[in-house]
C-alpha cells in the first residue's frame, strides 16, 4: 500500500527537473538521447535512448537496465515496485514516475523528419496499407499536447475515433498534409508549426495559446 500511495502522491507534486546527463554515469555502448535529473532527488539519473524498450537508474554508483513498457501507466510502475530484481525503494519509484514525466515530453522531439512546409513527422510503427487518397475520409485516432506536455484534447481518452474528408479544409493544414504522408495502419507523432495550425489566433478559448506548435499522436485506422 505505501507503493500505491507513493503513486498518487507523485501526481500531484512538482519538481524542477534538468534534462541533462552531467551527473550521469557513462553507459557504455551506449547513445543516450536524454537524461532526468531533479534537485528533489540527489545521486538519481534516468537514461533514455529513443525507440528502445528498456532505460538506465543509477543506484549506488551502478547502472541498472529497466524495462519499458508501451504504456506508462500506474500499472505499470505498481509492477516495477514489486519486481524481486530491480527490487526499487518508493523513492526510487518516485523518480522514476517523474523520469517518465520527463521522457514523455522529451520522446516526442526527436527523430523528426520535416516537409518543406515545417511539418515533422516521426513514425512510431510503420502500417502495412496504402496511402489514403484526397478526398476519401480518413478514420484517425489521435491524441494532441503543446510543446510543454499538457494534453488539450484525444479521440482515445473519449473512446472514439475522429473522422474528415481529406485535403478538404476540414482540418487544420498541419493534419490534411501530416495524415495525407502516412499509411493505413500507421502510427505516428506530427509536430505541426503554428503556421499550419492556428496560427496567432490559437484554439479552444485559450486552450491552444497563439503561434504554438503543437504535437499530435495519431494512428490512422482507415478509410472509409
Amino acid at each position: 500500500m505505501k507503493y500505491i500511495f507513493t503513486l498518487f502522491l507523485g501526481m500531484i507534486l512538482s519538481y524542477i527537473a534538468v534534462g541533462q546527463c552531467d551527473n550521469c554515469a557513462k553507459v557504455a555502448n551506449a547513445k543516450i538521447d536524454y537524461c532526468y535529473t531533479n534537485p528533489m532527488f540527489p545521486n538519481q539519473c534516468a537514461q533514455f535512448i529513443d525507440k528502445a524498450t528498456f532505460f538506465y537508474i543509477q543506484r549506488a554508483g551502478k547502472t541498472i537496465k529497466v524495462n519499458l513498457a508501451s504504456e506508462k501507466d500506474l500499472k505499470y510502475l505498481a509492477s516495477l515496485a514489486i519486481d524481486k530484481v530491480l527490487k526499487p525503494t518508493a523513492v526510487e519509484i518516485l523518480f522514476i514516475q517523474e523520469a517518465l514525466k520527463g521522457w514523455a515530453d522529451a520522446e516526442r522531439k526527436l527523430g523528426f523528419t520535416f516537409t518543406e512546409t515545417g511539418l515533422g513527422i516521426k513514425i512510431l510503427k510503420e502500417g502495412t496499407g496504402n496511402l489514403p487518397e484526397i478526398g476519401k475520409r480518413v478514420l484517425v485516432h489521435y491524441t494532441g499536447f503543446l510543446e510543454n506536455g499538457q494534453k488539450f484534447d484525444s479521440s482515445v481518452d473519449r473512446g472514439q475515433p475522429f473522422s474528415f474528408l481529406l485535403g478538404q479544409q476540414q482540418v487544420i493544414k498541419g493534419w490534411d498534409e501530416g495524415i495525407a504522408k502516412i499509411k493505413i495502419g500507421t502510427k505516428a507523432i506530427l509536430k505541426i508549426p503554428a503556421s499550419l495550425g492556428y496560427g496567432s489566433r490559437g484554439a479552444g478559448n485559450g486552450l491552444i495559446p497563439p503561434d504554438a506548435t503543437l504535437y499530435f499522436e495519431v494512428e490512422l485506422l482507415g478509410v472509409q
